[in-house]
C-alpha cells in the first residue's frame, strides 16, 4: 500500500467522489420509480418500462467513466512525476566516471571492471579490521595474562597472515593521460590508484613496524619483566593506530571501486544508440524504458533481462544477449 500521505489523500477524495456519484444515482432512480408509481409531478411519460432506467444507467456509466478516467490520469501523472524525480536524483548521485559518454563506458566496461577487481582482489577493509582486532586482543593478553608467550606468538602469526593477504593489492600505477578513447580507462585507473597508493604505503609502514619492532619483542617475551610488557604494549598500540588509519584508506578505496562498478553497470536513461555492442560484456547492466539501444538490440536485451531489486521499472541483463537466447524465465 502506498504510504505517501498525498497519494492517500488523493485516493480518499476520488473514492468519496465515486460514492457521492452513486448516491446521487440511487436518489434519482428512487425519484423516477416513485414518479412512475405515484404519478408525482404529473402523468408519467409513456415509454418502454425499462427505458427510463436504461437512460439513467447510461448517464451514470458516462459520469463514472469520466471519474475513473480522471483518477487513472492523475495516478499516471503522479507516477511519471515520481519517476522523473527519481531519475534526476539518480543522475545527481552519479560520480565523475558515470558522467562520461555511455557509449564509451559500455565499450570499455570489461576493461574497467578488470581494473576494479585488480585493485580490490578481496575485501581489504574486512581484512584490515580483522588485523586491528588481532592486535587489540594482543593488548588485552599483555594486560591480563601473566605468561602470554604462546598466545602472543599465535597473534603475531595471525597478524602476519592478514598482512600477507593484503599484499595481493598491486603497487599503484597512474597511467599518463591520453587523447583517445582510452583516456576513460586512464581516468578509471587514476581514480583507483590514488586511494590505493595511500593504502599501499600504510601497509608498508605497518609491515615494517611488525617485522622490526613487534616481532623481535615477542620473540624475547619469555620471562620478561613488567616494564618490558609495558614497552611491548606501547608498540602494539602504535600498530593499532597505523592499522586504524589503514582501515580508513581501505574504505576510501572501496568507495572508488564501487564508483567504477556503478559506472560500468548503471545505464538507466542512457543513450546507447551509437554504441557498438558486438563482443561487449553486457551481463549485469541496469537499464529501463528510457534507455536507448542501437538497432535491434533492445529486443535481444529485453529477452535476456529480469526486473532488478533496484527500484520499480529498472531491469538487469541476466544473461549475455543472443539471437538464439532462450528467455531467462524459461
Amino acid at each position: 500500500m502506498d504510504s505517501d500521505p498525498r497519494a492517500q489523500e488523493l485516493t480518499r477524495r476520488t473514492d468519496d467522489h465515486l460514492d457521492a456519484l452513486l448516491a446521487t444515482a440511487t436518489k434519482q432512480l428512487a425519484i423516477a420509480v416513485n414518479d412512475r408509481i405515484g404519478a408525482q409531478g404529473g402523468v408519467p411519460e409513456l415509454r418502454h418500462p425499462d427505458l427510463a432506467l436504461d437512460r439513467l444507467l447510461a448517464a451514470t456509466h458516462r459520469a463514472t467513466g469520466a471519474a475513473v478516467a480522471g483518477r487513472l490520469f492523475r495516478e499516471a501523472r503522479a507516477a511519471l512525476t515520481h519517476r522523473c524525480l527519481t531519475l534526476e536524483a539518480r543522475l545527481a548521485a552519479r560520480g565523475p566516471l558515470s558522467s562520461r559518454s555511455p557509449a564509451v563506458r559500455v565499450k570499455y566496461r570489461q576493461d574497467a571492471l578488470r581494473l576494479a577487481h585488480t585493485y580490490w582482489p578481496l575485501d581489504l577493509a574486512a581484512v584490515m579490521r580483522a588485523a586491528v582486532r588481532i592486535v587489540q586482543d594482543l593488548c588485552d593478553l599483555l594486560d591480563h595474562t601473566s605468561h602470554p608467550t604462546q598466545d602472543a606468538h599465535r597473534a603475531v602469526e595471525q597478524l602476519g597472515q592478514r598482512l600477507q593477504d593484503m599484499s595481493r593489492l598491486p603497487e599503484p600505477h597512474r597511467p599518463p593521460a591520453t587523447l583517445t578513447g582510452l583516456d576513460y580507462l586512464a581516468a578509471v585507473e587514476s581514480s583507483l590508484a590514488e586511494p590505493a597508493e595511500r593504502l599501499f604505503y600504510d601497509l608498508h609502514n605497518i609491515r615494517q613496524l611488525l617485522d622490526e619492532e613487534l616481532t623481535p619483542l615477542i620473540s624475547t617475551l619469555e620471562g620478561a619483566e613488567r616494564a618490558y610488557l609495558l614497552g611491548l604494549d606501547a608498540v602494539a598500540q602504535d600498530l593499532i593506530d597505523d592499522l586504524t588509519q589503514g582501515c580508513d584508506q581501505a574504505d576510501v578505496l572501496a568507495k572508488a571501486v564501487a564508483e567504477v562498478e556503478w559506472a560500468c553497470s548503471d545505464f538507466v536513461g542512457a543513450d546507447l544508440s551509437s554504441a557498438k555492442l558486438d563482443g561487449v560484456l553486457l551481463k549485469g547492466i541496469l537499464w529501463d524504458a528510457t534507455t536507448v539501444w542501437p538497432g535491434q538490440w533492445e529486443t535481444l536485451i529485453r529477452r535476456a533481462s529480469l526486473p532488478s531489486d533496484e527500484e520499480q521499472g529498472i531491469l538487469i541483463v541476466a544473461v549475455e544477449p543472443s539471437d538464439s537466447a532462450v528467455h531467462v524465465e524459461a
